[in-house]
């Protein structure tokens, strides 16, 4: 298997990007992009070592409780895990018992609100990117999920979990992803299902 490199962590990152939301068939504005692609490159850089370790409840409130500039920064910080926790830890959730709606909605609100205050912390230029990221929040921790599953190695294991959440979820967006590790799952109704 040849070795990829890449001087540029960015650019390695905005290739993946591109090509995951090409496969969602999902537009975004170019600041938008580059926001997920700046997200991605300082997670790279510099991982988060306990994305579930805490709570974003508290994290919400810390936020709410600041004022000004640090408001914002910690209401980013927020929306900035719930999404890399939604895409790149969706599969563990539920193993710590948090729900995925819950992440969505602590996320959604945090970017939400990041976007109302964001000209009052002299940073209006990311209101429009942050009522983005609120109003698809969903989406676009898709298409990370995307972008995590075309950088790592998956073994059998990791269909075999996929397969295990679409047969919970029913979810087209997995049989699709099941499809292309060339599993094709089919529901039946009665009580025997065929895969």
């Amino acid at each position: 298997m040849p070795i990829e490199m890449h001087a540029d962590v960015r650019g390695y990152f905005r290739e993946r990007l591109v090509a995951a939301m090409a496969r969602k068939r999902i537009v975004t504005s170019e600041s938008t992009e580059c926001y997920l692609v700046n997200l991605l490159a300082k997670l790279a850089i510099t991982p988060d070592d306990e994305p579930l370790g805490r709570p974003f409840a508290e994290l919400l409130a810390k936020a709410l409780d600041a004022s000004g500039h640090e408001k914002l920064s910690r209401l980013r910080e927020l929306g900035d895990s719930a999404l890399y926790v939604c895409g790149f830890f969706g599969d563990h959730l539920e193993h710590r018992g948090i729900a995925r709606s819950y992440v969505v909605a602590m996320g959604g609100r945090a970017y939400l609100t990041a976007r109302s205050i964001a000209p009052l912390a002299r940073a209006g230029e990311l209101s429009p990117i942050f009522e983005e990221l609120a109003e698809r929040f969903e989406m676009f921790a898709y298409v990370l999920d995307d972008v995590r599953e075309s950088t790592a190695m998956r073994t059998p294991q990791d269909i075999i979990r996929l397969y295990e959440r679409w047969r919970r979820t029913g979810s087209s967006l997995l049989a699709e992803r099941l499809e292309q590790e060339g599993v094709y799952p089919m529901s039946v109704k009665g009580p025997t299902t065929l895969h």
